[in-house]
């Protein structure tokens, strides 16, 4: 992907960091000019991705990174969350009375793509999904 734009940042693996990460988020595709839905889109989708990554088995010491990426020459957002969890993730299915396990299910639908891999260092993984993003124009805005 052609990145003309990008974010990075670390979290401390606490629960606090998942509206820290949505926040940021929010900062960052605001003054990027990103639209309302795709932001909305995005930050439901951050939220899933890092509280997944804080659940990962790792040590209590090390952080989770986020990345934050948009190419308005591809009209793709991505988003990427760093581990250094053991194990992948993986789509659960589960049943209509069960609480949990429902987040994959929802980075699935709602991205135009999604994948994980592993880290450079060997440690963990790098859970990534991409979005169409369009920047908003003034016509979009309220009336």
């Amino acid at each position: 992907m052609a990145v003309l734009r990008q974010v990075t940042f670390r979290l401390s693996r606490r629960r606090s960091s998942v509206p820290r990460a949505r926040a940021a988020l929010h900062a960052v595709l605001g003054g990027w000019c990103i639209d309302q839905g795709t932001l909305d889109t995005a930050e439901l989708v951050l939220s899933e991705l890092v509280t997944n990554a804080l659940r990962a088995r790792a040590p209590r010491d090390r952080q989770v990174g986020v990345r934050i990426a948009h190419s308005a020459e591809e009209g793709l957002l991505r988003l990427e969350v760093s581990d250094a969890g053991e194990g992948l993730p993986e789509v659960q299915s589960p049943s209509e009375g069960e609480t949990g396990g429902r987040g994959l299910l929802l980075v699935e639908a709602l991205t135009y793509r999604w994948g994980v891999q592993g880290r450079e260092d060997g440690v963990g993984k790098t859970v990534w999904a991409d979005l169409k993003a369009t920047e908003a124009t003034a016509s979009s805005g309220p009336v």
